[in-house]
């Protein structure tokens, strides 16, 4: 299926297209063509099903006026036959049409969640900063699920309604124009009616698609800080908040709900008048003897089938205007994820990576957010291969953003990032990635087993290299101690280990990776003293031979690095090793010396 979105990546992502009905509805239509053979039979199934409710009024009327009216059974029984056919093949023609349209609109479906989701793995790490998890699930699920109403009733229904509007005012003109006449007299208030739903109803859908995924939003939030709520008893006050969203999109919900359930009863009464005026006229002209052709009984039942062939099929389509509209309003967040351009994205010219000895070099990055502040200034770093550099300094400093810019999770605003002599902005972002390999504070696992969660970083590898790897993170002996040992399913986020469990298993998926590039960002700041000796020693193993950047406060991590960094405010304070930097006096001696003290403190309690 051809992608909403398109164009140069480097194109700066403020430039966005309008998202209008137009833009929608063609690039719904154009995907729908891809469909043409399932298309096709639904379509023929539908004008099949129609044409033989268009011709059971005739049958109808041969009955009354050559049967009844005439007393004469000679033609019931082919006349019977004839009624019965079109009934069944109308049964048969129309459940067809119904199984393909379904079908179709649950493959049309499909396509567009995985269309979301990819293009979703491509974007950045600062849309997701700024957007919350539960409104973009929102939009992947309960949004995308809306598109099917667009296949079933903004084609299927459409066309079968329009068919049966057209064939129906063929055979009413062709009956009695002078009745036709009075039948599509209520046609211009169907049309202005119609017009004021439009108006009012689409912008009430967009408040419900945007309030459901604030529900959505908050929801996922609050379920993944539950732990927090109940640490500080705050449940009566989330249910409340909770319920805040809840109410905004109950009155959004019923608002909609009072105007359709006003606006089809007043369609109702208008086609009711207008046939109740039909009636009386056709009645009239049945008993009456004037200039004017007098109307069969056969003729009137024939027309009042038509009429309601007629208005059914108008008041249809008022309904599938209700539903396009709310199908719209979901179309157009789907836009608003799919126009959303990543701010880092692969060089047309992009080439892979080779494999890389590790040496990395900063050459006078400078790093600003959106916001304009400035977080990394000037900055200048190299790194050899096997080096293993500290980055230190107070929370904020950049320390965590030079080695994001390392990792290509953003580019820098000015100056070049270089891993053996490449240019990480002239390579592909999977190829330089799969070189490097990160353990994060707050280690992230999935909810499947220990196995999956460490062949994550290779899937291909052996049960060999597998073991391997969890004996080199100290992980092994306390993986075979769970209950199902490698294939225990350990929770959401890991909730069934330990915080030392999930770093070891954290840094065995980093060992079957095994990069050139190690980031350690806070490994070991979640973790007790004791666990905190066991990961260090997973983390040297790991580290030996291997360019690393460290990340941490404690002077145990830091103090063997080749290299280390004081950065403060966005710059290089300090450059040097651990005995070096202490013999200057200055901010990393300060920093040192404050956390012997405070450890010091602590003892002696």
């Amino acid at each position: 299926m051809g992608r909403m979105m398109r164009g140069d990546p480097d194109e700066q992502p403020a430039r966005t297209v309008k998202i209008t009905d137009r833009r929608m509805l063609g690039w719904f239509y154009r995907n729908l063509a891809s469909y043409w053979p399932r298309l096709l039979l639904g379509v023929f199934a539908m004008l099949g099903s129609t044409a033989c409710g268009l011709a059971a009024p005739l049958v109808l009327k041969d009955i009354f006026d050559k049967v009844i009216i005439a007393r004469d059974p000679a033609l019931l029984p082919a006349l019977t036959l004839r009624f019965l056919g079109l009934t069944i093949a109308g049964l048969v023609l129309g459940a067809t049409r119904t199984n393909v349209m379904h079908l179709l609109g649950q493959r049309f479906v499909l396509q567009i969640r995985m269309e979301c989701f990819r293009h979703l793995m491509t974007l950045d790490l600062d849309y997701f900063t700024n957007e919350r998890s539960g409104d973009i699930m929102s939009r992947i699920s309960n949004d995308v699920g809306a598109v099917e109403d667009l296949v079933v009733h903004a084609s299927d229904d459409v066309i079968t309604n329009v068919v049966h509007i057209i064939g129906a005012t063929f055979f009413l003109f062709m009956l009695d124009w002078r009745m036709a006449l009075i039948a599509l007299t209520p046609l211009p208030v169907f049309i202005g009616l119609l017009w004021i739903l439009t108006r009012y109803i689409r912008p009430i859908f967009t408040r419900i698609r945007r309030d459901l995924g604030d529900i959505n939003a908050r929801l996922q939030e609050r379920l993944a800080g539950i732990q927090v709520i109940k640490a500080f008893a705050r449940e009566e006050a989330e249910t409340a908040y909770f319920e805040e969203s809840s109410r905004a999109y109950w009155r959004s919900n019923c608002q909609s709900i009072w105007m359709w359930s006003t606006f089809f009863p007043v369609l109702s009464l208008v086609t009711s008048t207008g046939l109740v005026v039909l009636i009386w006229y056709g009645a009239h002209r049945s008993v009456t003897a004037t200039s004017v052709a007098v109307m069969t009984p056969g003729t009137i039942i024939a027309f009042l089938r038509y009429m309601q062939d007629f208005y059914h099929p108008i008041g249809a389509l008022a309904r599938v205007q209700n539903v396009v509209n709310r199908s719209l309003a979901a179309v157009a967040r789907i836009f608003e994820l799919l126009d959303t351009r990543p701010t880092v994205a692969d060089a047309p010219d992009a080439t892979d990576l080779p494999p890389i000895e590790g040496r990395v070099e900063l050459r006078n990055v400078t790093f600003r957010y959106k916001t304009g502040d400035d977080v990394l200034r000037d900055v200048s770093v190299t790194a050899a291969p096997g080096e293993v550099v500290a980055l230190v300094g107070h929370s904020g400093a950049g320390k965590t953003t030079l080695v994001n810019l390392v990792a290509r999770f953003y580019d820098p605003t000015e100056g070049a990032v270089l891993i053996d002599g490449y240019d990480v902005r002239t390579v592909r972002q999977a190829s330089l990635r799969r070189q490097i390999g990160m353990v994060v504070q707050e280690t992230f696992l999935f909810n499947v087993s220990v196995r999956e969660n460490i062949l994550y970083a290779r899937p291909d590898a052996s049960e060999e290299e597998l073991i391997e790897a969890a004996r080199g993170a100290f992980a092994h002996d306390c993986i075979l101690k769970l209950p199902k040992g490698y294939d225990t399913v350990i929770g959401e986020r890991g909730a069934r280990l330990s915080g030392g469990e999930r770093q070891r298993i954290a840094i065995a998926r980093a060992f079957l990776a095994n990069p050139r590039i190690l980031i350690l960002d806070e490994a070991t700041s979640m973790v007790d003293t004791e666990a905190e000796q066991v990961i260090q020693q997973a983390l040297g193993a790991l580290m030996r031979g291997r360019t690393t950047f460290i990340i941490a406060h404690r002077l145990s991590t830091v103090r063997d690095a080749d290299k280390i960094l004081v950065i403060d405010d966005g710059r290089i304070a300090e450059s040097g090793d651990h005995a070096t930097l202490m013999a200057l006096q200055g901010r990393y001696h300060a920093m040192i010396s404050r956390q012997l003290r405070s450890a010091a403190d602590r003892v002696e309690l």
